[in-house]
Parts: structure tokens; C-alpha cells; sequence
């Protein structure tokens, strides 16, 4: 897990205020009624974005962060509220479709994920971590591209963050999975909650590169500046699966010692999407710093 100097560093250096300007743009969040993702929409309300739509599971919890965002930021009509089950294939499919009447789509933020406590396969058959944190991702991602290609102006470019963890460097691959991957990690119990949840963000993380180098044009420029962005350690509900007494107690110690308001992670992952073509492909880390 990331050591303790980089947990008491994003707990007390928290990453700069983002002060760009997003007027007159469309952002989409997924994950969007709690937490990071909240936070990420509230903020570009609050740096005047035209439109923001929080994909959500419940339509109801959705209407209210709608609710709160407009309360705390006094502005109404900007925030919608759209249906998107990240564990559903054809729910991810429904709201790609939807995308597409949108007149444009200048920011997507796949914040949405999970961390499972036990092992458990979506009605897909996917591992819960899989399904929802990597092929879920990946096609959401991939179903918007097309969107956010169309949305691009030479001034205005287009923008795909996917929120990740900096946990992706204690992934333990084997040499001998390299061939069956998924396969592996879709079957194996004895892999450790940690470790599926990780590996899952890693995957993830591939695949956010392979569409950074697919989507470059014929001068090697990308018509969609894809990131992966880790928020850092923060307070959040990604770990609702682990209710367990001994969990709540060890939450509540760490959320005193290391973790940072989620709005501290809202940054990261806003910040990710003001950045330049040189960024893309790279991940933004909670420090605020971009690497290969």
C-alpha cells in the first residue's frame, strides 16, 4: 500500500486550488452523488461549466446531490441527472446513446468505482472489481470517445479522466498469468480483496493508455487527452462494501490521521482535465505531478 509519507503528505499538502474557468462547457461525472465524484461535479459548477451531468445509480440520491450542488453554488440549470449503473453493460450502452444527442461533451470524469470486501460476480459473470472498476470503465470510455472527438474545437480540447489509485504500483503479477489475466482474476479467491481491487485499477490504467495512442491524429496529436488521475487517499464511501465493526474502527482512525477531505480529491481530478496534450496518456497523481 502507498507508504506513510505520501499518506501524511496528501493528508496535510493538499493539491492546489483549480481556478480555470470551464464556461460554456458540457462535463459529465460518474459516481457523482457522494464523496470524490460530488465534490468533482460541485467544482465545476462552481467554475461556471454550462452543463454537468452526474451519472448515478439511484436516480433519487442523484437528485439530491443535484439539490445540494445548487444550494451551496445559488445556480439552478446546469446539473441533470442521468441513470448509469457501471455493473450493467447495457446500462453503460443506454447512457453512451443518450451521450449522443448531447450537442457536444467537452470533459468526462469516470470517477465511479467500487472496493469490494468479498468476492462476488456481477450478473454479467464479471468479478464485482472488474466488472465495475475496469470493463465497465473501458466502455464507457471507449463509447464516449467518438463524442468527445466530435466535441473538439482547436481552442477547446477534449478531455477523459479516470479516476485511479496510486495502489496500482503493489499489483503482484505473476509471469506465468500474463496470457489470462482477467481470467485469473476473475477466478481466484485466494487473490486478496487488495489485490483484485488494485489489479482492477491497473487494468484500467492500460487500457486508458492503449485509447491515448489510438486516438492521436496524423501528427501524432491527440483529439482526446486521456488521463488517469488518482484523487489520493481520501474520506469516501468507495469501501461501503466493508461494513464490518473492526473496518469502521480502523476507518475512523485513518480518516483522523491520513485521509483528506474529499474536495482535496476533487482537485486532482478536476485538475487532470485542464491539462495540455504533452499529459496524455500519463497519470496525475495526487501531488499533483504527471508520470509515463
Amino acid at each position: 500500500m502507498p507508504g506513510l509519507v505520501f499518506l501524511l503528505k496528501g493528508k496535510f499538502i493538499p493539491p492546489k486550488q483549480i481556478t480555470t474557468t470551464f464556461e460554456g462547457k458540457t462535463v459529465i461525472v460518474t459516481g457523482s452523488n457522494t464523496g470524490v465524484g460530488y465534490e468533482t461535479a460541485l467544482k465545476y459548477v462552481q467554475l461556471a461549466a454550462s452543463t454537468v451531468i452526474l451519472g448515478v445509480r439511484s436516480l433519487q440520491k442523484g437528485e439530491i446531490a443535484k439539490s445540494q450542488i445548487e444550494k451551496t453554488t445559488g445556480r439552478t440549470g446546469v446539473v441533470q441527472v442521468w441513470q448509469l449503473d457501471m455493473a450493467s453493460f447495457e446500462s453503460i450502452d443506454a447512457f453512451a446513446k443518450r451521450v449522443g444527442g448531447l450537442q457536444k461533451v467537452d470533459v468526462a470524469v469516470l470517477n465511479a468505482g467500487v472496493f469490494s470486501r468479498t468476492f462476488k460476480l456481477s450478473e454479467s459473470g464479471w468479478e464485482t472489481n472488474l466488472q465495475v472498476n475496469t470493463l465497465g470503465t473501458a466502455l464507457l470510455a471507449i463509447l464516449l470517445t467518438p463524442k468527445l472527438q466530435a466535441s473538439r474545437t482547436a481552442d477547446s480540447p477534449a478531455h477523459l479522466v479516470v479516476a485511479t489509485s496510486t495502489g496500482h504500483i503493489d499489483v503482484q503479477l505473476k509471469p506465468q498469468d500474463k496470457d489470462q489475466l482477467l481470467h485469473k482474476y476473475n477466478s481466484d479467491l485466494s487473490i486478496g480483496p487488495y489485490q483484485q481491487h488494485v489489479a482492477s485499477k491497473l487494468f484500467m490504467m492500460w487500457i486508458t493508455r492503449e485509447l491515448a495512442y489510438r486516438c492521436l491524429n496524423g501528427k501524432g496529436k491527440p483529439t482526446v487527452i486521456f488521463n488517469d488521475a488518482c484523487p489520493g487517499p481520501c474520506r469516501s464511501d468507495v469501501a461501503r462494501d466493508w461494513d464490518t465493526t473492526l473496518w469502521t474502527v480502523i476507518k475512523g482512525i485513518g480518516s483522523f490521521l491520513a485521509l483528506r477531505p474529499a474536495e482535496n480529491g476533487a482537485r486532482v481530478l478536476v485538475g487532470a482535465s485542464t491539462l495540455g496534450d504533452d499529459s496524455n496518456g500519463r497519470w496525475w497523481s495526487a501531488d499533483g505531478n504527471y508520470a509515463p
